[in-house]
C-alpha cells in the first residue's frame, strides 16, 4: 500500500544516511593508515585499542570518548 511504501522509503533513507556516515569514517581512517594519527582518538589523543579498530574501523574515537 501507499503507507507501506512511504514507511519503507523513510527506513531506507535512514539506512542510506547511516551507510554514508560509516563510509566517510572508513575513508578518513584509511587516509590515516601509515601515519602517526592512525589509531589515535580525536578527542583524548590516547591510542585506540586494536580490538576497537577491528570492531569499528569507521570510528575515530576510543570507547570512552564515543559515548
Amino acid at each position: 500500500s501507499r503507507m507501506d511504501a512511504i514507511n519503507n522509503k523513510g527506513v531506507m533513507d535512514a539506512a542510506l544516511v547511516k551507510a554514508k556516515e560509516r563510509f566517510e569514517g572508513l575513508k578518513c581512517n584509511l587516509d590515516k593508515l601509515g601515519t602517526s594519527d592512525f589509531g589515535v582518538c580525536l578527542k583524548c589523543k590516547n591510542k585506540i585499542p586494536i580490538e576497537r579498530i577491528l570492531l569499528a574501523p569507521n570510528s575515530s574515537f576510543c570507547v570512552n570518548c564515543a559515548r
